[in-house]
């Protein structure tokens, strides 16, 4: 007598509907969270972007041997461009960051849609010297989160981040 073995190698059609929940379900909680930081994500590229532009801005004067200046647009709130003799050598539209635009948390600071340069104007010297000041970035869809970007004499940016516990910038 020849017995047939029976096959049970597989898997049955519960246990596939189970796994697809599984990953469904997983899959589901992984875009919440990401949509949920997406602002956060969008704020930061567009600090770091400015941070690098005036970076950029730096070694251009100090390459060319001309003053660059870092102009900020704030009729709109949301541009910049770097232009050294009179040439626009880069002009940047954050409007590609959505919800993130110029202005400061802090209620102490100036103008909502400007930072403290004169004439909104960051002007760094072929000798690296620039005008001290800050810009301001901010989250419109959330106002715990904001940057400022300080430059200090020696036109070095640095970022610091909106703490919303103390309503300060560290």
């Amino acid at each position: 007598m020849i017995s047939k073995a029976h096959n049970n190698r597989g898997f049955s059609l519960i246990e596939l509907i189970v796994t697809v929940a599984i990953i469904g379900i997983l899959a589901g909680i992984g875009t919440v969270m990401y949509l949920r930081e997406l602002p956060l994500y969008r704020l930061k590229d567009a600090t770091r972007l400015l941070f690098s532009d005036i970076q950029s801005a730096r070694i251009c004067a100090l390459r060319n041997g001309a003053p660059c200046t870092l102009e900020q647009f704030p009729t709109n709130g949301n541009g910049y461009r770097i232009v050294q003799n009179g040439t626009v050598l880069k002009t940047i539209d954050l409007g590609g960051f959505t919800g993130v635009s110029f202005g400061s948390l802090n209620a102490d600071a100036p103008a909502p849609d400007s930072g403290t340069f004169t004439s909104n104007q960051l002007v760094i010297q072929p000798s690296g010297i620039a005008s001290t000041g800050n810009f301001y970035l901010k989250d419109n869809r959330n106002p715990a989160d904001g940057r400022r970007i300080a430059v200090n004499a020696a036109g070095r940016p640095i970022i610091s981040s909106w703490d919303s516990s103390t309503s300060t910038y560290k």
